[in-house]
């Protein structure tokens, strides 16, 4: 149990904009601050060095990167002075931002044991009150995650600070930021989830730097993996549905209290880069469609958005450009119109493996830059054109096909009406005529361009021709 004495010893005087709990907003657009200098990434760019004030408004909720250290776990900001600090926390609080204290990364050992508890709430208390923090991130990784006595440990002590703070009357926001793999059924998240549970606010499951792990998709009878570029919106979708119905050996997590990570670019992470957006806003509308909306998206990292790649080609903020009107806060808490749906969905061309298909130009607010082709409810394909011939089909089957449009922001139209269509049954090519070939009653075959049927059987000859032999052959 906290000691009064000792909470009131760590108690801040101070009144300012980083003494408020800032709430999550509905929507949000996480962005991971890296408390360190400049880095090289994994493709060879270089990021760039950035004041935590300096965040773009996209970002509504920051969390700062990390707490780490031997023993209890401290953090000290690695270019400024504790109130200089805290004066940077308490802009983004004057902005309705809250800012997270982020424990662990990649490259941190963090190992506590049973009865350190107390110490490492307290250590979290002080921090709080030092510098405005208004919650707490685990993002442990790798051994750091089953170390000692984590499991235990970590989630009793904030178990602590967040009853402590709530009988003040104030919300300390607790979230989780696991590799997607550390979810599934008694994996080594499934001791934070479970005793956090009740506790915990936000869970951000990175969904990069897995290669080639992933989800089965029964239904489909596929495999699909973080690393397959051409199914990225299936992965995302099916991957949070797993989470969200806690099914697919996936364990759950409400829709409400779960937001997907990103990667900002290629150096941000080794894997897991969304190159085309639209994937990341066709995943969200399939799960808003499916009456599981989740709550936003995150990202590694702010200061990555902002960096150059191997070329000194600047990333010009990629990520947040692409992605902040999903946040409340991403246009002053309005989201852009999203365009007109594709109308007149039609076909104007089959042959016995495509389908060729149009429709009449979509128009909203921002430009309309691509449309997104779905065959039976799956993605086919992307243009930016009003026309897309679908190849690959089997002769005489009929496909269902539906549009959608997207614009310069990243919004996603509607869908069109859906379009059946049949490709042609497949045509028997008719084998021609030739001279010293057994034919026998009932064969087929083209000659002078029409068919005929063979009513006596012979072997042919060049005089008996089927257009003029009518004892052996009648016109079909």
């Amino acid at each position: 149990m906290l000691q009064p004495e000792v909470l009131a010893s760590l108690k801040s005087t101070k009144n300012d904009s980083a003494s408020a709990f800032i709430a999550l907003p509905e929507k949000i657009v996480l962005g991971y601050w890296p408390n360190e200098p400049n880095t090289i990434g994994y493709k060879g760019g270089q990021a760039t060095t950035l004041d935590l004030k300096d965040a773009p408004e996209g970002y509504n909720v920051v969390a700062v990167a990390f707490m780490k250290g031997a023993g209890v776990p401290g953090f000290t900001p690695h270019r400024w002075t504790p109130e200089a600090f805290r004066a940077q926390v308490g802009e983004l609080n004057a902005q309705g931002r809250p800012v997270l204290l982020s424990l662990g990364g990649a490259d941190a050992h963090i190992e506590l044991a049973l009865g350190q508890e107390e110490a490492l709430a307290y250590e979290i208390i002080r921090l709080v009150e030092t510098y405005g923090f208004d919650g707490f991130d685990i993002d442990l990784e790798q051994s750091a995650i089953l170390a000692g006595d984590n499991p235990t440990v970590i989630p009793a002590a904030l178990k602590m600070v967040k009853e402590h703070y709530a009988s003040e009357g104030k919300h300390f926001i607790i979230s989780l930021a696991p590799e997607f793999p550390h979810l599934r059924e008694g994996a080594s998240y499934q001791a934070y989830i479970q005793g956090l549970e009740g506790y915990y606010d936000l869970i951000t499951p990175q969904y990069y730097n897995q290669g080639g792990d992933g989800v089965w998709i029964e239904e489909i009878s596929r495999w699909i993996t973080q690393n397959d570029e051409e199914n990225k919106e299936d992965f995302l979708y099916y991957l949070t549905d797993s989470l969200i119905h806690g099914t697919r050996s996936y364990i759950q997590i409400p829709a409400q209290k779960l937001a997907i990570g990103l990667p900002a670019n290629v150096d941000a992470a080794n894997s897991g880069y969304v190159a085309d957006p639209a994937d990341v806003f066709n995943a969200l509308q399939r799960l808003d469609a499916a009456g599981t909306p989740v709550r936003g998206i995150m990202s590694w990292a702010i200061d990555w958005d902002n960096s150059v790649n191997k070329d000194g080609v600047p990333y010009d903020w990629e990520f947040i450009k692409r992605y902040a009107h999903i946040g409340n806060d991403g246009d002053n808490g309005q989201h852009p119109t999203k365009p007109s749906a594709p109308a007149s969905l039609r076909s104007p061309a089959q042959t016995e493996n495509s389908i060729t298909l149009s429709w009449n130009a979509s128009t909203g607010d921002n430009p309309v830059v691509a449309y997104t082709l779905y065959r039976n409810n799956s993605d086919i394909g992307k243009t930016a054109s009003l026309t897309y011939t679908d190849t690959g089909l089997n002769a005489g089957q009929q496909y269902a096909y539906r549009v959608v449009a997207i614009d310069s922001a990243g919004n996603v139209s509607d869908s069109s009406t859906s379009l059946f269509v049949s490709t042609p049954d497949p045509v028997v090519l008719t084998p021609a005529w030739v001279v010293n070939t057994w034919y026998v009653d009932g064969d087929v075959i083209s000659y002078a361009g029409k068919n005929w049927r063979c009513v006596m059987q012979h072997t042919s000859n060049q005089y008996w021709t089927p257009d003029i032999a009518a004892s052996l052959w009648e016109a079909v």
